[in-house]
């Protein structure tokens, strides 16, 4: 490792040591229009409790509001190996093995403790008894899941997180059931070693309230449901919409029944299916047009697995629009695939579904639920280093936001899993398998991004911003340097590029938004550099990373949207001169 990236971690891990110092004993950051939430079931879940809080102070430190957490079906149900199902109220919390809750309770009740709020994804794998799959399939149980036992399991799990429930006292002689494997170890075939088991809950304490669920998680790839595709006269149609539209009907109404408080979001869809129909997994538009049983010109279809359609219900719709192997403004080839960049085209379609009766109106708001950037070091097949990581999180951050639909920003791992000298494991985190501070952590409070836009026959740059948990954050001031001086100077921006002919400079420290995002204009400057200085406090010395604009090279990018037919779901997108045609 150079000299230049142990300073860059050490850096980092002083920065998100002094964040955590400043920020343990303050209150809760209110949540604003965009929150941010991570989740790491690997370190939150199934670590022991000195790591399991240690990961979530640092997760508070960063300015993140929420934390998401699995509901592992097979871990809580009782006989998940066994082909008969057992006898028991699978609606009562209570009547479960209380020791499969041990790990799920202990998160909840830590992350609540610092601040966090939390969500929950009743989610995967099923019980063989809740599922179709061969005898011969003895791991991640996921075909024609059963919506009835899964609706059941869906209400044990909000009743249980309501706010009221007080867990029975586990039988001395029963211990923790031993945590299942990391997810990316289940997909290949690896054990875990177990943790020591999580403390006993506080006795007659009730458990804290969760607001905020998801049914399932990325139905729509065969790592999660299967089968994903059937032919039907003929063709091929995505038989796992079908499955999911059943789970959706079934868990929906039994969590609203149980927690009225709580949201129930629908979908976490992953952003990439095959290209070629009934080989892998679906693609996303896909998938979600199969879902609301409408054809590609969102026409309803009315036969097969659709002939009892109504509207798909839900409070919003959680999507995954990872773009792990390229930059977060390149779109897909596939337009039916969502990566970050077709946020546009993702928010057009949910929109227009909802406008047709197809969807419940709740579903036209975005939750992006999952995200993240591999590195190399230390994944060897990662396509970006160490030092593009904070860079391209504060981009993919930056384009997905700008979309009004879109309330939730994820990241995915706060830190490494275990490498195993293949590129195998998933190396997303902030933070090394070992602790150590990656860059991108002393970036990750306060993204910056910035751009070049062409407007009224002038050339801008846009520079956005956020500072996470800014609550005592109300202004920041744009600064800019000259590349070859690096001379720091407070720059005069405009606030708005709405009306080009009436432009009129803003003050030099602006209003922030209430979830602590600012977005400034300024005049562009051959090989200018940029940053935002935060007002925190009474403390004026925060500053956002240096950011030089992008596409400032040739013409700035103009972005023009032209649909064709009657197929609001798919545009064609041209973008300076490239061109992105509909695939066949």
């Amino acid at each position: 490792m150079t000299l230049l990236i142990r300073h860059s971690l050490a850096c980092a891990a002083a920065l998100v040591l002094a964040l955590a110092g400043a920020t343990a004993l303050s209150a809760p950051a209110l949540a604003g229009p965009v929150e941010t939430v991570l989740q790491d079931d690997a370190h939150i879940l199934y670590r022991s409790d000195a790591e399991v809080r240690d990961t979530l102070a640092r997760t508070r430190a960063l300015g993140i509001e929420r934390v998401r957490l699995t509901a592992s079906w097979s871990v809580i149900a009782p006989d998940p190996n066994s082909a008969q199902r057992p006898q028991f109220d699978a609606t009562d919390p209570a009547a479960y093995p209380q020791a499969g809750w041990s790990y799920l309770d202990r998160a909840v009740r830590v992350a609540r403790e610092m601040g966090l709020e939390v969500m929950i994804d009743v989610a995967f794998y099923a019980p063989r008894w809740a599922t179709k799959d061969p005898p011969e399939n003895q791991r991640q149980l996921r075909t024609e899941v059963d919506p009835a036992e899964l609706a059941r399991f869906s209400a044990a799990v909000a009743r249980r997180y309501d706010g009221t429930f007080v867990p029975p006292r586990p039988a001395s002689a029963e211990p923790p059931p031993p945590p299942p494997p990391s997810l990316l170890d289940q997909l290949l075939g690896r054990q875990a070693e177990p943790p020591p088991p999580p403390p006993p809950p506080p006795p007659g304490e009730a458990l804290p309230r969760v607001s905020l669920y998801t049914i399932w998680n990325e139905p729509n790839q065969k790592d999660f449901v299967l089968p994903q595709w059937e032919q039907r006269d003929g063709a091929w149609w995505p038989r796992a919409a079908d499955i999911y539209r059943e789970m959706v009907y079934a868990s929906y109404p039994a969590i609203k029944q149980a927690a009225p408080h709580a949201k129930v979001l629908v979908g976490a869809t992953g952003s990439v299916g095959a290209a070629k129909p009934g080989a892998g997994s679906v693609p996303p538009l896909r998938f979600i047009r199969a879902l609301a049983c409408v054809d590609e010109s969102l026409r309803p279809i009315a036969t097969g697995g659709c002939a009892a359609f109504r509207t798909l219900p839900g409070d919003g719709w959680s999507h995954h629009p990872y773009s792990t192997r390229t930059l977060p403004r390149v779109d897909a080839r596939h337009l039916d695939n969502a990566p970050v960049a077709a946020t546009p085209r993702l928010a057009e379609l949910l929109r227009q579904l909802v406008r047709r009766g197809r969807l419940a109106p709740g579903q036209a708001d975005l939750y992006m639920t999952e995200y993240g950037y591999e590195t190399n070091p230390p994944d060897p097949k990662a396509t970006f280093g160490l030092d593009r990581q904070a860079s391209l999180l504060a981009e993919a951050e930056f384009i997905a936001t700008r979309h009004p639909s879109v309330k939730m920003w994820a990241q995915f791992m706060l830190t490494d899993l275990p490498d195993k000298g293949i590129g195998a494991d998933w190396q997303s985190g902030l933070f090394f398998e070992d602790g150590r501070a990656k860059p991108a952590a002393a970036e990750f409070p306060f993204p910056a991004y910035a751009e070049c836009v062409h407007r009224g026959g002038r050339r801008w740059v846009r520079v956005w911003g956020r500072m996470r948990g800014a609550a005592a954050s109300r202004k920041a001031s744009l600064e800019s340097a000259s590349v070859r001086t690096l001379s720091w100077r407070s720059e005069q921006t405009w606030g708005s590029l709405s009306d080009t002919r009436s432009m009129r400079a803003a003050t030099a420290s602006a209003a922030v938004q209430p979830d602590g995002e600012l977005v400034r204009f300024a005049r562009w400057q051959p090989g200018g550099r940029y940053r935002l200085r935060w007002e925190a406090g009474g403390d004026a010395g925060r500053l956002s990373p240096t950011v030089a604009p992008v596409g400032c090279k040739n013409r700035p990018e103009r972005i023009r949207i032209k649909r064709r037919g009657r197929h609001p779901a798919k545009p064609i997108v041209r973008t300076g001169r490239a061109r992105h045609k509909e695939a066949k």
